[in-house]
């Protein structure tokens, strides 16, 4: 099985490239936001912190299931920022040689903005919010892992992901 993961900030492209991917592919995506939603669909009272570790916990299950069904590729979306659920992810990957591709989407401050003010959110990430994700997604180094410009073309993005992997 090759898991190819897409993380980065709100507002990179994650989703866009990822449909693309999966329908070139023929292959499913697990998003990390639709746990999230999810979550905060079921509940009143939480913090982001709570959020994440269900997302997590979801991903990681969800991980599980495709290994199960022998699964060839599977994409999986998310910021993946956090050190923890990232080295849980390595380990199953590794104990049960799963590849992964790290594609790690970049795109300028202003557009990530731009985009954010277009989205239908009650709570919208501002520029101080955005700095502090991209601090916490730059502290975490994959192996291997490629940075891709996302402020071009989207197809651009997608086919040189389908040529890395």
């Amino acid at each position: 099985m090759k898991l190819i993961i897409l993380r980065g900030l709100p507002g990179c492209g994650k989703s866009t490239i990822v449909e693309e991917l999966s329908k070139k592919l023929g292959c499913d995506v697990v998003y990390g936001d639709s746990f999230k939603r999810d979550f905060m669909n079921n509940n009143i009272n939480f913090k982001n912190e709570d959020i994440y570790n269900y997302a997590h916990r979801k991903i990681l299950e969800e991980l599980e299931n495709y290994f199960n069904e022998r699964k060839e590729i599977l994409i999986i979306e998310e910021l993946f920022e956090n050190k923890n659920f990232v080295e849980k992810l390595k380990q199953f990957c590794d104990k049960n040689k799963i590849e992964i591709k790290w594609f790690f989407i970049k795109r300028d401050l202003e557009k990530l903005l731009e985009v954010e003010d277009k989205r239908d959110r009650k709570i919208k990430n501002k520029l101080e919010d955005f700095k502090e994700l991209e601090k916490c997604l730059d502290n975490l180094n994959n192996e291997g892992e490629i940075k891709i410009d996302n402020n071009g073309v989207i197809e651009n993005s997608v086919n040189f992901i389908l040529n890395k992997i």
